[in-house]
């Protein structure tokens, strides 16, 4: 009887793992946050270069130096697949050094009626140097790069 316990609890886990490809990446999304009208510029991906936006050196001339990401998740209306995951690295070049590489998961997705969940990801003091974004979910993975310089 033990080992039909452990075969129930291996496929109870591999049933698991297959939920867990149930999340794909839809979308990745980057904002900038003005730091004088505490808004969010429209999305930032796929434009040309920034340079000195922590000075006002944007397209509004208002300083930013955080980058909001939003990251689309699509799966099953209505579901909350128990062990979806997504793990995000986001690297930060540096003018001298190595980059910094912080990693993040996410868990707990809860999908609306239409199948998607936005997670937001909040990067501060990141505008002054190239910034990629790697996420993957499931089979599915998106990176992404901004560049950022501020000129001495």
């Amino acid at each position: 009887m033990k080992g039909i316990g452990s075969f129930a609890l291996c496929f109870a886990l591999g049933l698991g793992a297959v939920r867990a490809a149930d999340v794909r990446i839809v979308d990745v999304k980057a904002f900038l946050f003005w730091e004088h009208s505490g808004k969010f510029s429209d999305d930032i991906l796929g434009q040309p270069a920034f340079q000195n936006l922590t000075r006002g050196g944007g397209p509004n001339h208002e300083a930013a130096s955080a980058v909001m990401f939003d990251i689309t998740f699509s799966g099953e209306k209505n579901g909350t697949p128990k062990y979806a995951t997504a793990t995000v690295d986001i690297i930060q070049s540096q003018l001298v050094g190595q980059p910094i590489v912080t990693h993040k998961a996410f868990a707990n997705f809860v999908l609306g009626a239409d199948g998607l969940q936005h997670k937001a990801l909040w990067v501060e003091n990141a505008t002054c140097a190239p910034l990629a974004l790697d996420v993957h979910a499931g089979k599915t993975n998106k990176s992404v790069k901004l560049d950022f310089a501020c000129p001495k």
